[in-house]
């Protein structure tokens, strides 16, 4: 393996163990709701009797068949986003069952702002390596280019609402702390990424055929 792939593929693991650790304060949050594309994964999960993680997967590989219908670029982060976020998420549901699902109340929304700040530390992890997007990220991205008058985060928060109604509407729950991260997400993330003077615009991705080549010329 090229020098360097083998710190950049542990690096974006590590990000997507953080992210499933995120995603696990959302669900355990409980009737104070979390994020929008968790929201849609636990309505999926209890609509299809599946896990979380297999929701979640489900959702992330119709994401990107999407995508690629639409050219988005896909690396080879954003196959592991796809497939470790998933495993990693059931793992801790079923591991770390010594911190129960919260009744509701100020706990469940604590577990939900935790959740969100985590999975901001998270992107920024499995983000500086260069793999590639994740799924959710580059659908984003495609729709923008459609959109190209419209603010890219008013992008993202269209999708994310309508990604909300869907699970809301499969049952998930719809609380207090869904209401703070939809109105408080992207200030989270920004706070997060001053502390750590990470500038997202600022990572080049590349995609499944550069990394391969790479890994080939140097094999």
């Amino acid at each position: 393996m090229k020098a360097g792939y083998g710190k950049r593929i542990a690096l974006c693991v590590a990000g997507l163990m953080l992210y499933a650790l995120g995603n696990f304060f959302g669900v355990i949050a409980g009737s104070a709701g979390t994020n929008a594309w968790n929201t849609l994964s636990i309505g999926l999960s209890g609509s299809l009797n599946i896990s979380f993680g297999t929701a979640s997967f489900v959702i992330s590989l119709a994401i990107i068949l999407v995508d690629l219908v639409f050219k988005g670029k896909l690396g080879l982060g954003t196959v592991m986003n796809v497939v470790l976020i998933s495993i990693f998420s059931d793992w801790m549901l079923a591991a770390f069952t010594f911190l129960p699902v919260a009744e509701g109340g100020l706990l469940g929304v604590v577990y939900t702002l935790i959740g969100q700040v985590v999975l901001g530390f998270a992107t920024i992890v499995y983000m500086t390596p260069g793999l590639g997007c994740g799924p959710r990220d580059t659908l984003m991205l495609i729709i923008g280019k459609k959109f190209p008058k419209a603010p890219i985060g008013g992008v993202k928060f269209g999708i994310e609402v309508c990604v909300l109604v869907i699970g809301v509407i499969m049952g998930a729950p719809f609380g207090l702390g869904t209401v703070l991260v939809m109105a408080l997400q992207a200030s989270i993330f920004q706070a997060v990424c001053r502390i750590t003077r990470y500038e997202p615009r600022d990572i080049r991705h590349e995609d499944l055929a550069e990394t391969a080549r790479k890994l080939l010329k140097k094999a």
